[in-house]
């Protein structure tokens, strides 16, 4: 999980990870086991999928720092060849494994029929291989959730443009320019995404929304929050939101547990029936409360407060260690512990899910993605030349 050499890292990220991934299980978990309701607990449980908008932040912040770190003194921006290495190791070999399992184990919800090879490809969402099949049938298709890997993956591969696109078109603005320009440039790529998605299509589902074109707002906030974090990095004074993030980061996490509690009040109960005001509304303050979660583990002072003492616990940090495996592998479980019949409850759903999900993702990690990460930053002739080499 370390970024790309001479950049930093950021420790409390695992956490941010581990607070997203939890959110996911916990809706698909009331989904599966009938949770979801018009009271107190349904509300809140109902709209925790508000997980997905805080993986796309931290994609936008991680992902898009190395490429401007430069811009203010840092290390210089990875290979394009490089940073897709990287993407590749880090999301198909996990997704794989569960893929092979889902195909090979019989009788659990596994793919859909005559898909193998999208769903292989991690395109099994877009409209060029009917993929709406796999989010309108969530209960036979146990990686409906892997829509948002699709999104990811178009993200992953539009990245590199923008970024040479932007160095381009700033390479002699100082660095304020710079910082002023970027975010004039995402700002108006998030309006036009929110337009695009919810004024002209109304919501209803595109090949937008199959790509990152329907989510600009929530990785280009990521990535606002990585230009920041690169051009006020060696301020001397930086400004005063900045300041008061790193003196009392549990602000930030207050301002967003009132922003959800007043949404899950005004929302539906069920995600599904929200018409295109709610789904504008829901969709951009999920961004603001992301952002929110996410600022104290970018600007907060580490040496304390909330945030600081919740995301630095060894069990959340593990956690966000192997979240990538939780997400894959938890949906398909609920989803039979949630047909099992009788007492298939929320509480034995959630509890049955993590049972099983826990020890299958850490496997996954310390088994299959951890040796292969290894590689990120290793050529892979390099090592297939000492491999060879006599001992």
């Amino acid at each position: 999980m370390a970024p790309p050499p001479r950049h930093p890292r950021f420790p409390l990220i695992d956490g941010i990870r581990a607070v997203a991934v939890l959110c996911v299980v916990l809706v698909h978990t009331a989904l599966a086991g009938g949770a979801v309701s018009s009271s107190v607990p349904g509300r809140v449980l109902a709209h925790l999928n508000i997980g997905v908008t805080i993986f796309f932040l931290v994609s936008g912040f991680l992902l898009y720092r190395p490429f401007i770190a430069h811009k203010a003194g840092g290390a210089a921006a990875p290979r394009v060849a490089d940073y897709l290495k990287r993407r590749v190791l880090r999301i198909y070999p996990a997704y794989w494994l569960i893929l092979t399992v889902l195909v090979i184990v019989p009788g659990v919800t596994g793919v859909l029929d005559g898909e193998w090879w999208p769903m292989y490809a991690l395109v099994h969402t877009l409209p060029v291989f009917d993929g709406q099949r796999c989010v309108d049938a969530p209960t036979t298709c146990g990686l409906a959730q892997t829509w948002s890997l699709v999104v990811e993956l178009t993200f992953y591969v539009v990245l590199p443009f923008y970024a040479v696109a932007m160095e381009r078109m700033t390479r002699r603005a100082g660095v304020r320019g710079w910082m002023l320009a970027e975010l004039v440039v995402l700002s108006t790529l998030s309006v036009l995404s929110v337009v695009l998605e919810y004024v002209v299509a109304g919501g209803l589902p595109t090949w937008a929304g199959a790509t990152v074109a329907a989510y600009v707002l929530w990785f280009a906030l990521g990535m606002g929050m990585a230009i920041v974090s690169v051009g006020f990095g060696g301020a001397a004074r930086p400004p005063w939101v900045l300041r008061v993030l790193a003196a009392r980061p549990e602000v930030a996490w207050a301002l967003a547990a009132a922003g959800y509690a007043a949404l899950c009040v005004w929302l539906p109960a069920t995600p599904l029936l929200l018409v295109r005001s709610q789904l504008a509304t829901g969709h951009v303050a999920f961004a603001g409360i992301a952002v929110l979660l996410l600022a104290p583990a970018v600007f907060g002072d580490r040496r304390g407060g909330l945030p600081h003492r919740v995301l630095a616990q060894p069990a959340v940090a593990w956690l966000g260690l192997i979240s990538y495996g939780l997400f894959l592998w938890h949906y398909v479980v609920a989803l039979e512990l949630g047909s099992s019949g009788a007492g298939a409850s929320f509480p034995v759903v959630l509890g049955g899910t993590l049972a099983v999900t826990i020890p299958c993702a850490a496997a996954s990690y310390y088994l299959v993605e951890r040796p292969l990460l290894r590689l990120k930053y290793r050529r892979l002739r390099d090592v297939a030349r000492r491999r060879g080499s006599p001992a």
